[in-house]
């Protein structure tokens, strides 16, 4: 069974940017730099503005609310994130007019439901469709894609998968934290064994970077072209995939086809690849290793090691030496 987005949802609230606030005044506004790629609403920046409060009480979120970016995207992120308000809180909160509010019809299908199936359309690519850029922005044609097709089911087992999804992200993100922990204790192992590598204080030869392997840079095949990327044919990895806690790259949010692929380049498993360009000082230098093939953008350099290689002993010497990274990139 399937039904439209339009018919699973009671309400469309554009979002509010109102005026610049007075200090300690103003009502909080969640911006799409408070979206992240897993969901989940990052309220560390959010920012208060001053609204009227008629319009307050029209657009407050409320919890099971699903925010949408409508404005917004890049060449290497598809406009149409979502995000999913699941707070109870008696504090009032908007989205921005970059953004709206999907408000789910409880009687129809269940909040976390119809989140979970709008994340996954959109980590698939299938909002490509939906882009429109004007002026330098990307922007999502809302009516048309709250006109597509999701999969619907008994609300009984729309309650199940959800629980279901929801535990695995519980278990992913404790994961997270074993491994964010283990990476700590690789880093000070890895010097307590070979010494910092800048000072060299246990004299090791030293050789070009060049000599360890094949260096590739990354690449974007034609956005123009929406069937480059619309099918999971290969995994297409960013710099978002290349996690500082993680000593493998994560699986890519985003999938080219086999039409993508022939302007695309590619590794196999066992290279490392590096955030060579980034947003922010923090994601510069970034490391990890693959452990399959895949393709990747201009922002990743990539080195396919020689056989007489072992890449772990290198993401362990790069990820001892990221505060170096981060100081040239300072200086740049």
């Amino acid at each position: 069974m399937q039904a439209k987005i339009k018919d699973l949802i009671t309400a469309k609230i554009s979002g509010e940017w109102g005026n610049e606030a007075l200090p300690g005044e103003g009502v909080k506004v969640i911006r799409t730099a408070n979206f992240t790629n897993i969901g989940i609403i990052d309220f560390e920046k959010v920012v208060f503005r001053d609204i009227d409060i008629k319009k307050i009480e029209q657009k407050k979120l409320i919890e099971g609310d699903i925010i949408i970016e409508k404005s917004g995207g890049s060449p290497n992120q598809p406009v149409g994130r979502v995000v999913f308000f699941d707070i109870k809180t008696n504090e009032n909160l908007l989205c921005n007019n970059f953004t709206s509010i999907l408000r789910p019809d409880c009687s129809k299908i269940y909040p976390k439901y119809l989140f979970y199936q709008l994340f996954i359309a959109h980590t698939r690519g299938r909002t490509l469709k939906f882009q429109n850029k004007t002026t330098g922005i990307i922007n999502l044609k809302l009516d048309d894609y709250l006109n597509e097709k999701i999969k619907l089911t008994s609300l009984p087992k729309q309650i199940h998968i959800a629980n279901l999804l929801s535990k695995a992200e519980d278990l992913i993100s404790q994961r997270k934290e074993s491994i964010r922990l283990l990476d700590e204790f690789l880093k000070s192992t890895f010097l307590e064994m070979f010494g910092d590598p800048v000072k060299n204080d246990k004299n090791w030869k030293k050789i070009h970077l060049k000599n360890f392997g094949q260096i590739i840079t990354g690449n974007t095949p034609p956005r123009k072209n929406a069937e480059n990327y619309s099918s999971n044919f290969i995994e297409w990895i960013k710099t978002d995939n290349i996690k500082s806690e993680n000593i493998y790259i994560s699986d890519a949010f985003e999938y080219l086809s086999k039409s993508g692929l022939k302007s695309a380049r590619t590794i196999e498993s066992g290279a490392l690849l590096v955030a060579c360009i980034a947003g922010s000082i923090e994601s510069v230098g970034r490391a990890a290793l693959t452990n399959r093939t895949v393709s990747f953008n201009q922002q990743i350099n990539a080195i396919q090691p020689n056989k007489d290689f072992e890449p772990l002993f290198y993401i362990g010497f790069l990820k001892s030496q990221r505060s170096i990274y981060k100081t040239m990139h300072q200086r740049e």
